[in-house]
């Protein structure tokens, strides 16, 4: 099927879609819940799973922030958001490693988790296997596929954008 926008990059159409859902939580008095780049690293992120080459261009602030969501479905929650504050100076390989071990070795992850695929890290420990297979629907039209890419949060925004509800 034909793009309906040839000339436009993914990257440039979600670079207009943040634009203008930072013009309309700026006029309701409200800030964006992360930066461009973050929105732009969350959103084009493959749905069956998440690359840790995606990543691995972002700081460790927004790597901790951008593992919660993109590995466990939701934004990391205050109490550990704090408890990692003084871990983010650390060197940049120690740091994801351990975020990602914790992370990719807890119950949620387990019960609820996204699949980490091509992290150069030793994460796995007791034969643990941190790269897991889905397959899903392909969504033909782009900016649908980038809607579903998109983590619950980040399709709360669009949905707001579109007049179609959300928070």
């Amino acid at each position: 099927m034909a793009q309906r926008f040839p000339n436009v990059s993914d990257a440039a159409l979600l670079r207009s879609v943040y634009g203008i859902a930072a013009q309309n939580m700026q006029a309701a008095g409200k800030e964006m819940p992360c930066a461009e780049e973050m929105f732009l690293t969350l959103s084009m992120v493959d749905p069956e799973g998440t690359s840790y080459r995606q990543l691995e261009h972002l700081n460790n602030a927004e790597f901790l922030e951008a593992a919660y969501m993109l590995l466990l479905g939701r934004p990391i929650d205050p109490g550990a958001k704090a408890a990692r504050q003084s871990q983010l100076d650390m060197e940049q390989t120690a740091f994801r490693t351990m975020l990602l071990k914790a992370i990719l070795h807890s119950e949620e992850y387990r019960m609820h988790g996204i699949p980490l695929r091509d992290c150069p890290l030793p994460i796995a420990e007791n034969g643990l296997a941190v790269t897991v297979n889905v397959s899903g629907p392909a969504v033909p039209e782009r900016v649908m596929r980038l809607y579903h890419a998109m983590p619950q949060p980040l399709k709360k925004i669009a949905k707001k954008i579109a007049g179609r509800g959300g928070a």
